[in-house]
């Protein structure tokens, strides 16, 4: 048997692999900014380094056998957000490192607590109970806070931070365990015809929760957040049946229920608005002014792009944000941005073949929800800055600006690590 420190050799190459990549990054962007490459441009992309390091320690004393191309495909994109930061709000920049630390620890938390993975199932509804609770959070008048029109944060003194990230993770704990226990029933439905009915009885505490979950969200008007929940519980209730016919009705009813927050919601209408023609003369300087300047920045950037420091990416409304993927992609071109989204594509692939080789139900519908996670939030993201859907206020997983969403995605990536170590038969 190889010794651990050799077994995990390739993680190790691939995230100096990681590290190059950050270091280009900042050194183009010190580049542009003062004229001189300067060794101090490598000091954030070695911190980087540094923090990976540790982790990729933690596995090899742990003598993990997980999936070793997860965490340096989340470095590589952490370290691509740093780039990002420093290049479009430098004086957010310790903040976005300090959270890389924070994110860091919550992989290494993951990797330990709870002794046992499958123990989590047992406490299925003590976890939806505690989702809601997070969910309802925001809307209380003293810790709640609303931050461009959605209230959606949590201030506990100078920190502040949105629940629905860490929400995501434990809606996909809910609804693995309770699908292993029901996914026998639910997958043999009535036949009317060849429409297949669902056995309501026992669809009706899982969608009572992603109703809960749902009023919620549009109660503090966070429109992405309920896609994304929405797309989630699809996702997973496919992967648990394989009945096509189940997401057919989702959709139907996502449909229906937009039509229905169009009219009722004055902010869904605007969005929409917006979306429908941004550069229509009385929204392109108002409402649309945020859109618009991404879409200039998307067709600026070409197929090379105008290369790191060199665009002007920060006409776009809090772009380090909200659109912090047309500012890549303005300064990257077509090439960079299809690179960027190879990576998650990479991390979404590798997530769901650790779903194939998973050992229990489980943990099989877990690694899926936790991938499915990923991509359905990069692909509202992206979709809403190209302005293929409305613009819905998800961030891009690891790459822009934001405490919450880093650390929640780094304690994804760490659960998908002990998946697969469950997987290849190796220490949980």
């Amino acid at each position: 048997m190889r010794a651990p420190a050799l077994a995990r050799g390739r993680e190790l190459v691939l995230l100096l692999w990681a590290f190059a990549i950050a270091a280009a990054g900042s050194l183009a962007v010190t580049g542009a900014r003062t004229g001189t490459f300067a060794p101090s441009a490598l000091a954030v992309p070695t911190s980087l380094l540094a923090v990976a390091l540790a982790l990729h320690a933690v596995l090899i004393v742990r003598r993990s056998r997980g999936d070793q191309v997860l965490l340096p495909l989340a470095v590589a994109l952490a370290g691509i957000g740093l780039v990002l930061v420093d290049r479009l709000a430098p004086s957010l920049l310790l903040q976005q490192v300090t959270w890389v630390v924070v994110g860091a620890g919550a992989f290494v938390a993951v990797l330990l607590v709870p002794r046992e993975l499958g123990t989590l199932a047992r406490f299925k509804y003590l976890w939806a109970l505690f989702g809601f609770a997070l969910l309802f959070t925001p809307l209380l008048p003293v810790v709640g806070q609303e931050v461009n029109g959605a209230r959606i944060w949590i201030r506990l003194g100078p920190a502040s931070f949105s629940p629905w990230e860490a929400v995501k993770l434990i809606l996909v704990v809910f609804f693995a365990a309770y699908l292993e226990e029901f996914r026998e029933v639910i997958a043999r439905p009535r036949r009317i015809g060849p429409l297949p009915v669902p056995p309501v009885a026992y669809l009706a505490p899982i969608f009572g929760a992603w109703a809960v979950a749902m009023l919620t969200m549009v109660a503090g008007r966070d429109l992405g957040a309920t896609l994304l929940f929405f797309g989630i519980f699809l996702a997973m209730l496919w992967l648990a049946t394989g009945e096509a016919a189940y997401v057919v009705y989702g959709a139907i009813l996502l449909f229906a229920g937009a039509l229905v927050a169009v009219e009722v919601f004055p902010h869904v209408a605007a969005r929409v608005e917006v979306w429908q023609r941004p550069f229509a003369e009385d929204l392109r300087f108002g409402a649309s002014y945020q859109l618009v300047q991404g879409l200039f920045a998307l067709g600026a950037g070409g197929v090379l792009g105008a290369g790191f420091g060199s665009g002007l990416p920060e006409r776009i409304p809090i772009v380090w944000s909200d659109f912090v993927f047309d500012a890549f992609a303005e300064e990257t071109g077509f090439a960079g941005a299809l690179a960027l989204l190879g990576l998650v594509l990479l991390l979404v692939y590798r997530g769901l073949a650790i779903a194939l080789r998973a050992p229990t139900p489980f943990l099989q519908l877990m690694a899926g929800g936790l991938s499915f996670a990923v991509a359905l939030q990069t692909l509202v993201i992206v979709g809403g800055n190209a302005a293929l859907i409305p613009l819905t206020g998800l961030t891009l997983p690891f790459v822009a600006y934001g405490g919450s969403s880093l650390v929640t995605n780094f304690a994804l990536v760490g659960l998908l690590v002990r998946i697969s170590d469950r997987g290849t038969g190796g220490r949980r």
